[in-house]
């Protein structure tokens, strides 16, 4: 298990942009030290959005990654956020699915919750043999 730090510019990126009333959905920019991810930047991911779901676009991915390779953004993809929308902080088999994807390509991968409604935040990673588990959070 790894640590995972979120800086308040990031997460004051995350918290304006969930406050919508439906689900959003977006990447984490940052890199990893030392077993802990660290997550400096957030980017509203383009795409389809809804009451109980939403989708990142194709082109949206391409876009970061163009802006990752140019120096326009400092880092990498450590991860993606999400809101639910008054249900809780969990991992739909949707979003366990979405994980597995974004994981195949680094272990240190996160996958960050939030409750538009409530505030509540969590982080998730994808463990062998354990499955879905909860990741301790630094903010600032």
């Amino acid at each position: 298990m790894f640590k995972v730090r979120i800086s308040s510019e990031a997460l004051r990126k995350i918290m304006s942009h969930v406050s919508r009333p439906y689900e959003q959905i977006g990447l984490l920019i940052g890199d990893v030290n030392g077993g802990t991810v660290i997550v400096k930047d957030a980017v509203k991911g383009e795409g389809s959005a809804g009451n109980s779901h939403s989708a990142i676009s194709p082109e949206s991915m391409a876009k970061v990654a163009h802006a990752i390779l140019t120096g326009r953004l400092n880092g990498r993809i450590v991860g993606w956020y999400h809101s639910h929308v008054g249900c809780g902080v969990f991992m739909s088999e949707v979003d366990v699915q979405t994980q597995l994807v974004l994981q195949q390509f680094s272990q240190y991968v996160i996958s960050l919750v939030i409750d538009s409604k409530t505030g509540e935040l969590a982080v998730f990673t994808y463990s062998q043999p354990l499955g879905m588990i909860q990741l301790p959070v630094e903010f600032g």
